[in-house]
């Protein structure tokens, strides 16, 4: 079967609903990413970078070389420094008032209008309630605030989640996405910030009430959260998230396919931390990382998608997006000789 007649589109949707893969699918295959993921997302999360650099809650982002221009929190702008004056001090955003479809027609002409017939769409919605409280207060801050005064940072969770579900339907009438992606990294290469017990508490709370909106909706919610995380893996599936997206080698992924493949899918597999996805890395070094993923991870034709991400240090949307582009071509090379050759 020649890549021109396959159904990428179909068989990613078989994977997010837990179905048997024909071909070990790919994220950037078959699926359009928008929002953040794609480009920073929408100013009222991430600010602008070709403006003042605030986003809707009233902190300033930088988009350094280094990190492909994704946005960082600028570390001398915090906006909370004593989680007890939260009520006071913190901007909840009205999102009826942004313009969500303004949006959607800026990241058309940057990357194209999505082909509805052949992809599905993924809105990506930066900064969940973890990552909303360190760009409020940096990190020290939001782990001391959630140890000591766990109280006072629900009531904020509450809030944020508040206004996120708010979005949705803003979100929904603009992009009309198939699928919803929720970043909230909890996690280092180590392990979690917090014990599963305080994400119980404290997160997770937050994580299911939205994830249950998407679908309330119609729209297939995903959880992104890069780092390991898979001591968390059944409170996900509680959530109700159909995906974890970024899942990195630090895991156990083989036995988080084995085991869970069935009630959640499981999103990446390439060592996106180690030498592979390093701007110096070769093809020779990428090809090699993709056929591992392929063949340690592919096998199973369930539970699995491959996503990998290589570093840039770029702002230059064309050199990303060729780095992007050779690791889609080495992808689909040795996905559908793997599948001709029977396995």
């Amino acid at each position: 079967m020649s890549e021109q007649q396959f159904d990428f589109k179909g068989n990613y949707l078989n994977f997010l609903n837990h179905g048997t893969t024909t071909l070990v699918p790919n994220q950037f295959v078959g699926n359009t990413i928008m929002g953040f993921g794609a480009l920073n997302g929408p100013a009222i999360e991430k600010g602008n970078e070709f403006g003042d650099c605030l986003d809707g809650f009233g902190v300033r982002w930088e988009y350094p070389a280094s990190g492909s221009g994704s946005g960082v929190p600028a570390c001398d702008n915090y906006v909370l420094e004593d989680i007890l004056d939260w009520r006071e001090v913190v901007k909840i955003p009205d999102p009826s008032k942004y313009d969500w479809k303004k949006d959607y027609e800026m990241e058309c002409r940057f990357m194209g209008e999505p082909n509805r017939d052949t992809e599905l769409v993924d809105f990506g919605f930066g900064n969940g309630v973890f990552e909303r409280l360190a760009a409020l207060m940096g990190f020290e801050e939001a782990l001391y605030s959630i140890a000591a005064e766990p109280d006072e940072v629900n009531a904020l969770f509450e809030k944020i989640t508040d206004y996120k579900i708010q979005a949705l339907d803003y979100i929904i009438d603009a992009y009309h996405p198939d699928t919803i992606t929720y970043y909230d990294d909890v996690a280092t290469q180590k392990n979690c910030f917090v014990s599963p017990e305080t994400f119980r508490q404290v997160i997770k709370p937050h994580h299911k009430r939205f994830a249950q909106e998407c679908i309330k909706r119609n729209v297939i919610p995903i959880y992104h959260c890069c780092g390991k995380a898979e001591d968390l893996i059944e409170d996900m599936i509680d959530c109700g998230w159909a995906a974890w997206t970024s899942v990195q080698p630090t895991n156990d992924i083989e036995k988080l396919i084995q085991t869970y493949g069935d009630k959640i899918g499981i999103i990446g597999g390439f060592d996106s931390t180690g030498s592979p996805a390093m701007e110096d890395s070769s093809v020779d070094d990428v090809e090699k990382e993709v056929i591992r993923c392929i063949e340690n991870y592919g096998k199973y034709h369930k539970g699995y998608c491959f996503f990998g991400f290589l570093l840039v240090n770029s702002l230059d949307p064309e050199k990303k997006a060729k780095r992007i582009g050779m690791m889609i071509e080495l992808f689909l090379k040795n996905a559908f000789a793997y599948l001709q050759q029977g396995k």
